[in-house]
């Protein structure tokens, strides 16, 4: 599938030699004119201070970048490996952002009225167009510039860098009249901070306050992108470092880091033994991901509601959650490299929470930053959710974690958490109720694994075991086979959760059975009123029910009407639905629902799906304090047989 590739253009690596040495020239010296009028008033200019007079306003200026950075390593030999990081990357940054101004100069005529104007050719008309252009371009070149500077350092010695406060102004001026203005303004100040403000001192200060400055590079220019014009030609197109991860996506806001998906071992999810509830809903997330459309930038599969934002499987250890995160990781690659989709595997750093204080909230911010990305398609799982996502009230929670949680809020269900409908994030998990309840109330849909629970599925377990035995060597196991049972058809994949659910509800929970009872006595089933008084009495015996559970539930009856399989010849004919536009999409899906919803009946499923979803809340909520009651059983029991041993003499001093 061509189509997201052709807004894609290369920059190759020959493309940056041609402006190495004079971004060199800039390093080893740029001179700049301050400017009163025009800088920000809210930055301190103290630090401008000369050793023996104070910069005098409109006075020209000169500073060396490299000379801060010799100072810096204490060797006027070698400078250390930090700020060879550094100098690397800021010459390639200025590098690349000079080739992009250019390109953006070429494709919108800037070219041509600035050879007009070098000519004296360039009417009067023209120069609003060339003065707006001209600062279009600058801002490309600056942000384009600072984007791949952070891109550069972002990950190198983040731990190191995450230990260290440092106060930081802000930058007094950025000119954009035009690329050379800009690019001596921007490394002027930079300059300036290096040597005059008294701060940076060791190779971390210099990597530390590179990043806060090209950060702050970028978020001005963000502060103005509305008002460049002719910024078109810039922002419709995107460019690719070649043979690195390093994107340019117009003036949107993206991660700063290298983002590298993480490897996984390749599964099947027949490889996984029972749990067909949780292989079948995971099929399904990752086949609703797949339905989105990169050119609108929004999935219709979250228009219609099928799609749910954060999902949570439990159980106990060796149940096959892991198993899960790998066969669904598989599903999507295969998915989405046949489709031509990009994919990120995701997973949570095991290193989140950091020792230094705000240094899990910086990588935590860091590894949310991918999945705003419209252009992949993401699988975020998080394993052992415990772990990093533990109840903020329990005694002994870390500072880390309570910083990751509150990251996490945010991320997942606040003013800036946009969700384009491309990514899905999985909480996985042997303790659900040690979990921030904070977190569980944004789950939106929860499936418990109990691994293999049948004979047959034990059985199946034992022959993913034995057969490579019988593979090589048929007669080698002699055990006999089972009379009335093919090995591995108990896992076979079920077509729809109908086809895993009775007619009628199991209740696990006698309470929640009694309300359901008494409220089905007083009033008719099948009537809306029935849910308003079913939630209520729900919400007097359990106060932990809220608003959002009922959403939970809501996003779990749309979830189940869109529980359909997307057609087969789709993956091997992508025309018929997959390179079609948004809208085509979504008539096609809502084509496909109405379908599905003929079979399927309104009240049966909200019922179920309600009753489902609270009978979990109830389980995950009152599995901590069963836990305790069997720890204490079991401390008490070792005691009294201790005491027997003990009165009975068996033992000895």
């Amino acid at each position: 599938m061509e189509k997201q590739e052709s807004s894609l253009l290369k920059i190759k690596e020959e493309d940056l030699l041609e402006y190495k040495e004079d971004i060199t020239a800039y390093l080893k010296q740029v001179s700049w004119k301050p400017d009163n009028k025009t800088s920000n008033s809210s930055v301190d200019l103290n630090f401008l201070t000369n050793v023996n007079r104070a910069l005098e306003i409109q006075q020209e200026d000169e500073i060396s970048i490299i000379k801060a950075a010799v100072r810096i390593s204490d060797d006027r030999v070698l400078l250390s490996n930090t700020c060879n990081q550094i100098l690397n990357a800021l010459r390639r940054g200025y590098s690349l952002g000079k080739h992009v101004a250019n390109l953006y100069s070429e494709a919108s005529g800037l070219e041509l009225l600035q050879q007009k104007n070098t000519n004296g050719d360039l009417h009067q008309s023209e120069l609003p167009e060339f003065h707006d252009k001209s600062q279009t371009q600058s801002a490309i070149l600056v942000y384009s510039a600072s984007s791949y500077i952070l891109y550069a350092l972002s990950d190198f010695m983040a731990d190191e860098v995450a230990s260290i406060q440092m106060d930081f102004n802000g930058i007094p001026q950025i000119s954009l009249t035009r690329p050379s203005k800009a690019i001596q303004c921007t490394m002027y100040y930079y300059a300036a901070y290096l040597e005059r403000s008294g701060v940076v001192n060791t190779d971390l200060h210099f990597l530390k306050i590179t990043l806060l400055y090209f950060e702050r590079v970028i978020e001005e220019i963000q502060l103005r992108k509305n008002a460049l014009k002719y910024s078109e030609i810039f922002t419709q197109n995107h460019y690719k470092l070649e043979n690195s991860e390093f994107v340019l996506q117009g003036f949107e806001t993206h991660s700063a880091a290298r983002v590298k998906g993480m490897q996984f071992n390749p599964t099947r999810m027949e490889e996984i033994v029972s749990n067909k509830e949780a292989k079948h809903m995971f099929k399904r997330y990752a086949e609703r991901l797949l339905c989105y459309d990169i050119d609108a930038k929004k999935n219709p599969m979250n228009e219609l509601g099928g799609l749910p934002s954060i999902t949570m499987a439990d159980g106990k250890p060796g149940t096959g959650k892991s198993m899960l995160i790998a066969a669904t990781a598989t599903l999507l690659q295969e998915r989405c490299d046949q489709l031509g989709l990009h994919f990120l595997f995701w997973p949570l750093p095991e290193n989140i929470v950091s020792t230094f204080q705000g240094g899990t909230a910086e990588r935590a911010m860091e590894w949310f930053k991918p999945m705003q990305d419209p252009n992949k398609i993401v699988f975020a799982p998080i394993d052992d959710a415990e772990n990093n996502l533990e109840e903020r009230t329990r005694q002994g929670v870390s500072a880390g974690v309570r910083e990751f949680i509150g990251v996490f809020l945010r991320n997942t269900e606040g003013a800036y958490a946009v969700n384009h409908g491309n990514r899905l994030m999985s909480l996985f998990t042997n303790i659900p109720d040690q979990i921030d309840k904070a977190v569980l109330s944004r789950i939106q849909m929860r499936i418990s694994m109990e691994g293999a629970s049948t004979k047959y599925d034990f059985m199946d377990q034992d022959y993913l075991w034995w057969k490579k035995y019988s593979e090589l060597d048929e007669n080698f196991v002699n055990n006999t086979k089972p009379k009335d049972y093919t090995f591995m058809d108990a896992q076979k994949e079920a077509n729809s959760i109908n086809d895993l659910i009775a007619d009628k509800y199991s209740f696990k929970n006698h309470k929640v059975e009694d309300i359901y009872n008494t409220t089905k006595q007083n009033i008719d089933l099948n009537s809306h009123e029935f849910f308003g008084a079913f939630y209520d009495s729900i919400l007097d015996q359990y106060p932990f029910f809220s608003s959002r559970d009922l959403r939970n539930i809501q996003k779990a009856v749309d979830a189940r009407l869109i529980d359909f399989d997307l057609p087969e010849i789709w993956w091997d004919n992508p025309n018929d639905f997959f390179t079609k536009n948004y809208d085509q999409k979504l008539t096609i899906l809502k084509d496909l629902m109405k379908q599905n919803m003929k079979g399927a009946s309104f009240g049966h499923v909200r019922i179920f799906e309600a009753l489902n979803y609270i009978e979990n809340a109830i389980r995950i909520n009152e599995t901590g304090i069963n836990r305790e009651i069997k720890m204490r059983a079991r401390e008490m029991y070792i005691q009294q047989q201790a005491n027997q041993q003990l009165n009975s003499g068996i033992i000895n001093d």
